[in-house]
């Protein structure tokens, strides 16, 4: 029979085990959301932008908007039958690029408007 303490520490490991695979089982069915952030950071820094704004700012805004385009295209493939290894890389692939996307956009923004997003 196990004693009270270990059977407590045996149900707080596997409490905390199951605390931490939850995010990561969230993060990987959450493209759509980041490619909607990503496409809100980008709009509104957009509209910020005028024909004065530095050529540097509208090249990062591209390269966030192919960026996010690129992202979809690789949640489209991971999503067309890929299975196994290579559907955890394409849709990783694809929500790293979200991410970049909306760090790029959140740059701009601040640089447009010295505020942060």
């Amino acid at each position: 029979m196990l004693k009270p303490v270990r059977n407590t520490t045996f149900v707080a490991l596997v409490t905390g085990m199951v605390a931490l695979a939850v995010p990561g089982q969230a993060l990987a069915w959450s493209c759509q959301s980041q490619y909607q952030k990503a496409e809100e950071l980008i709009d509104r820094a957009e509209k910020l932008t005028t024909v004065n704004t530095d050529s540097r700012i509208l090249s990062m805004l591209e390269q966030a908007r192919g960026l996010a385009d690129a992202g979809i295209i690789s949640h489209e493939r991971a999503s067309e039958g890929h299975t196994g290894e290579t559907g955890k890389y394409m849709h990783g692939d694809a929500i790293r690029k979200a991410i970049w996307a909306q760090d790029l956009a959140k740059e701009a923004y601040f640089l447009l408007t010295d505020e942060t997003y």
